[in-house]
């Protein structure tokens, strides 16, 4: 969920398409969200498909199915990065709650990615990802210290620990039917907030 730089992906992705390649790959990476998420073991084939292409097609976009998962973690880093860019002025407690905004609606793209984590978890431009995410939600973290809106004793990597686990709790009652995008980013920012309030020594 990086909001900074741009990826080299993102650079190679830049030139231009020809429009059905582009619709093409809009297609097979929506059926491979919806399939996968429900099925990790659905084929290719089965992709395609949902796709509404041929298999032979699909091989020309995607080699394997791990190849089709990199390409997402891709695409979800390039969405949020494209929703963030109207509130990239903002830190500290501000940017951490517009974050919960951003990311909450796309649940369905990170829950694909937690669960099938392990396809691309070595892949180095994904690790690159994932390193770049954490500097930034440390460097949001130290300017709401600095602010008094998060406890200085708290460390980063408890921080970011509650920070995932409040948004994977989030993702699980869209998921489930039990809130809607906006509400679950109303109760992840209450909760991680109050949790990490300065306290009181006794």
């Amino acid at each position: 969920m990086s909001y900074k730089g741009i990826t080299r992906y993102e650079t190679d992705m830049s030139q231009k398409k020809d429009k059905r390649i582009v619709k093409s790959e809009e297609a097979i990476l929506e059926a491979g969200i919806k399939l996968l998420l429900n099925n990790r073991s659905a084929s290719m084939l089965e992709i395609a498909n949902a796709a509404g292409i041929g298999r032979a097609t699909l091989y020309r976009h995607f080699q394997s199915r791990e190849a089709l998962v990199k390409r997402l973690a891709f695409s979800c880093d390039k969405e949020f990065n494209a929703a963030f860019i109207p509130y990239s002025n903002l830190g500290g407690r501000a940017a951490i709650e517009k974050v919960f905004d951003i990311a909450m609606p796309m649940a369905d793209r990170f829950n694909f990615l937690i669960r099938l984590w392990s396809l691309v978890e070595d892949d180095e431009e994904v690790l690159q990802i994932k390193a770049q995410t954490q500097r930034d939600m440390e460097f949001l973290f130290k300017q709401a210290r600095k602010n008094g809106d998060i406890d200085k004793s708290l460390p980063d990597a408890w921080l970011m620990a509650f920070f995932d686990n409040i948004l994977a709790a989030g993702w699980e009652l869209i998921e489930a039917g039990k809130a809607d995008a906006d509400t679950a980013a109303n109760l992840a920012k209450r909760s991680f907030f109050s949790g990490c309030s300065v306290t009181e020594q006794r």
